[in-house]
């Protein structure tokens, strides 16, 4: 089993998927190994990506939270926040004065997001609903939310450094129920021109890796048999336990220091280097 990683990993400085990147996808399905994307969009966040590389299995989808199948866009594992600590988690986040993005499961929800809130976008969350093909709901309140139970992610985003405050308080708030991260968004700052952060909370022990380990398991797949390869910190527990765990060369230094190998950025073809050193493992 080989998991990647998209941005900034899979997808080129451009977005894109290089002409080298596909090639080594196929090198890897002819020598029989299950390719996995795993990312932190949703799957309609990231269809274009799955039809670029003709992608037939299985992918991992919003942090870990939802597994899919990518012929029918069906859900084989579904890791959604207990409704009452959505709720919890939409107070935290807002008494510091953000707006609150809820992910949903678009298989059974009507919208992708749910907005909570009376702020206005910000340029990183307009360019994202510009860009992408997915749907909204604006709501003033949670109190005016008729269900949460859909809900795989709780999240916000801010210009600048400014969130780590509020990881602090949902950690503090929530402690073991939850799993928060947060870190910049490389790529709408890029397109935007602006310093743009990410705050991400999960149920508890959701995560890329615990989902891989859960197919592993499901496929009897040890883990000295799984090669992982990503550049941000929601890969950080993925490249740490996977047998062979690869950092990109533009990777966070925290990524880096629990990988097993470096290898080129994602401008140089990165990572088809890095199947390269799967195969020959």
């Amino acid at each position: 089993m080989f998991v990647a990683d998209l941005d900034g990993t899979l997808l080129n400085e451009h977005g894109e998927v290089s002409a080298s990147a596909l090639a080594a996808i196929e090198r890897l399905r002819r020598r029989g190994v299950q390719f996995i994307p795993a990312t932190g969009r949703s799957l309609p966040e990231c269809q274009h990506v799955m039809e670029a590389i003709g992608q037939q299995g299985l992918m991992i989808a919003a942090g870990g939270a939802l597994v899919h199948e990518t012929r029918r866009g069906s859900v084989v594992l579904r890791r959604p926040i207990a409704a009452d600590l959505v709720a919890r988690l939409v107070e935290v986040v807002s008494r510091h004065g953000h707006l609150v993005h809820l992910l949903q499961d678009h298989t059974v929800s009507p919208h992708d997001y749910l907005m909570i809130g009376e702020q206005a976008f910000d340029p990183a969350t307009a360019w994202w609903f510009d860009t992408l093909p997915v749907t909204f709901q604006r709501i003033g309140s949670i109190a005016e939310v008729d269900a949460l139970h859909h809900t795989v992610r709780v999240g916000t985003v801010a210009l600048g450094d400014e969130l780590g405050v509020v990881a602090d308080d949902v950690a503090a708030s929530l402690g073991e129920l939850v799993n928060v991260q947060h870190w910049p968004a490389l790529t709408a700052e890029k397109a935007i021109a602006t310093k743009t952060h990410l705050l991400e909370t999960f149920a508890a022990k959701v995560s890329k890796w615990t989902s891989v380990a859960a197919l592993a398991a499901l496929e009897g797949i040890c883990r000295d048999e799984i090669a992982a390869v990503g550049d941000g910190l929601n890969d950080l527990e993925l490249i740490r336990e996977a047998g062979l765990g690869i950092a990109m060369g533009n990777a966070d230094p925290r990524i880096t220091a629990v990988a097993r190998a470096r290898v080129a950025t994602n401008a140089e073809d990165g990572f088809a280097e890095a199947v390269d050193r799967a195969l020959h493992a």
